[in-house]
C-alpha cells in the first residue's frame, strides 16, 4: 500500500512540475535525422557525443540515412507526426512538402539571424515563417581532373571558356582516345548546365517571375545544339546509351580516369573526389565555363539544405530551449563546426565562416567545396549588379515536375529524339505541369 502511495506521489509530482514548465524525460531527449556520407555520418556524431558532454543535462538520438529514400521517408513521418525534432532538409521541401503545416517557425526559438546575409533565410520564409535554418548555400561548378588532362598536354588552369573546353575535348579524344574532357553527365548535370548556358547568353532565369518558362522555343533548340557540339568535340560521349550507369561517383569511367570532369553541386563533390585514385588529389576546381574570358554569368544557386524543426516542439518551452541549444551548437560552437567542417557546405554564417578560417587543424579554405562555394557567391552576387536573379526555383526540383524537362533531355542524350523534338516537348507542358505541382 505504501509503495502504491509512493508511486501515485511520484506521478502527481511528475505532472505538477510538467504543467508548471518542468522539464518530462522527452523534453531532454532530442531526435536529429539527417541524410548524408559515411564521411557525414562519422562527423555528426563525433558533434553529437561532444554536445552530450558539453550539455549533460540533454541526450540526441541520432538517425542517419543515405540520400535515396529519405524524402519519402520524413514525409510519410510527417504524415504520421512521427517526424524527429530536428530534421535535415532541402530547401524546396518546405514548399512541397507544407512547410507551414508541419515545420516550426525557427523565429520562435529567438536564434539569432543576423550574422547570416539579409536575405539568406527569405527563400525559406513562407507567410512570413522562417521554416529552416540555412547550412549552406550550393550551386553548379566544373571540377577537372588534372590527370586527364596533362595525360593530353593540355593545362586545366588555361580553361576559362566553352570554346576552350571544346578544344580541350579535342585533343584529348585525339591524343588519348577513349578519354573525354568530361565525359559522361546525366539529365540533371545537362539541364543545368544548358540552362547556365543560355543564362549567359539572355540573362534570363528558367522559370520567370510568372512561374512559366522564360526561354523559347529557339532559345531551346540553342541550348540543345549547344549540347551536341559538345558531344561533337570530345567533351561528352557520343551517347548515354553507350554508358547507362546512373551512379557518376562510382562510375568505372570516371574512377578509371577516363572522364576527365563533372559538373556538380560545390557541396557535394566529395563523393566524386573520394573515388578517384589518391583522394582525389589532381581534382581541380573549374567555376562556371563563360562565353567570352572575364565574363562572371550564369550561376544559379540555392540554399543547398536546412535544419527545419518539427512543430511538435512548439508545445514545450523545454523542448524549445533544448533544440535551440542544439541548433547554435551544431552552428556556431567552434569545437562542433571543426568536426563538422564543409561536408554539408561552407555556410555563411560570419561566425562559422571565422572559426573554419581560422582552424588550424585542417585548412578548409582550401577545401573543393570552400572554393567552389567562393566561385558560386561571386558570380552570382556580380549577376545580381546586373538585376540577373538566378536563384533557383522552389519548384525547380520537385519530384514531379523536374521529369517535365529532364526526360525530354534524356531522350535526347540517347540520341533518341533531336533538339527540335526535345525543345517542344518541355514546351508543350512546361508550363501546365508547373502550376499542377505549385497547386498540390
Amino acid at each position: 500500500m505504501k509503495k502504491t502511495l509512493l508511486l501515485i506521489s511520484l506521478l502527481i509530482t511528475a505532472l505538477i512540475l510538467v504543467a508548471c514548465g518542468g522539464s518530462s524525460d522527452d523534453d531532454t531527449v532530442i531526435k536529429f535525422a539527417w541524410w548524408g556520407t559515411s564521411d557525414r555520418n562519422i562527423a555528426t556524431y563525433k558533434a553529437i557525443e561532444l554536445f552530450e558532454e558539453k550539455y549533460p543535462q540533454y541526450s540526441v538520438q541520432g538517425e542517419q540515412a543515405p540520400w535515396n529514400g529519405y524524402q519519402q521517408t520524413l514525409n510519410n513521418r510527417l504524415n504520421r507526426g512521427t517526424e524527429a525534432d530536428v530534421f535535415q532538409v532541402n530547401y524546396n521541401w518546405i514548399y512541397s512538402m507544407y512547410g507551414e503545416d508541419y515545420f516550426m517557425d525557427i523565429q520562435e526559438l529567438d536564434i539569432d539571424l543576423s550574422k547570416y546575409p539579409t536575405n539568406e533565410h527569405a527563400p525559406l520564409t513562407v507567410g512570413g515563417k522562417v521554416l529552416g535554418l540555412s547550412i549552406s548555400e550550393t550551386g553548379y561548378v566544373f571540377y577537372l581532373n588534372k590527370s586527364v588532362y596533362q595525360g593530353a598536354g593540355v593545362n586545366v588552369e588555361d580553361i576559362k571558356t566553352w570554346e576552350d573546353l571544346i578544344q580541350a575535348g579535342n585533343t584529348i579524344s585525339t591524343v588519348t582516345p577513349g578519354k573525354f574532357a568530361l565525359g559522361r553527365m546525366d539529365a540533371q548535370q545537362v539541364a543545368i548546365m544548358m540552362f547556365s548556358y543560355l543564362a549567359q547568353k539572355t540573362g534570363k532565369n528558367v522559370i520567370n517571375s510568372n512561374n512559366e518558362l522564360n526561354f523559347t522555343q529557339a532559345e531551346l533548340i540553342d541550348g540543345f545544339n549547344f549540347i551536341s557540339d559538345l558531344r561533337n568535340n570530345g567533351v561528352l560521349i557520343s551517347s548515354n546509351a553507350v554508358d547507362t550507369h546512373i551512379d557518376g561517383p562510382t562510375n568505372p569511367n570516371w574512377t578509371s580516369e577516363k572522364y576527365g570532369g563533372v559538373l556538380q553541386w560545390n557541396t557535394a563533390i566529395s563523393e566524386y573526389q573520394n573515388t578517384l585514385p589518391n583522394g582525389g588529389a589532381n581534382l581541380h576546381m573549374a567555376g562556371l565555363f563563360q562565353q567570352e574570358v572575364g565574363e562572371q554569368l550564369g550561376m544559379y544557386k540555392k540554399v543547398s539544405m536546412a535544419y527545419a524543426v518539427s512543430k511538435r516542439v512548439e508545445e514545450s518551452e523545454a523542448k524549445k530551449e533544448a533544440v535551440k541549444t542544439f541548433l547554435e551548437f551544431m552552428t556556431t560552437d567552434p569545437e562542433a563546426v571543426e568536426i563538422l567542417g564543409v561536408d554539408r557546405g561552407v555556410s555563411n554564417n560570419s561566425e562559422t565562416q571565422s572559426i573554419l578560417m581560422a582552424a588550424t587543424n585542417k585548412n578548409f579554405t582550401d577545401s573543393l567545396e570552400w572554393k567552389g562555394h567562393m566561385v558560386v557567391q561571386t558570380l552570382f552576387n556580380h549577376q545580381l549588379t546586373l538585376s540577373q536573379n538566378l536563384y533557383i526555383h522552389p519548384y525547380y526540383e520537385h519530384n514531379t515536375f523536374r521529369a517535365i524537362y529532364e526526360s525530354p533531355i534524356e531522350s535526347f542524350l540517347l540520341n533518341n529524339i533531336n533538339a527540335n523534338e526535345a525543345a517542344s516537348r518541355i514546351i508543350n507542358r512546361f508550363n501546365t505541369e508547373l502550376k499542377r505541382a505549385m497547386e498540390g
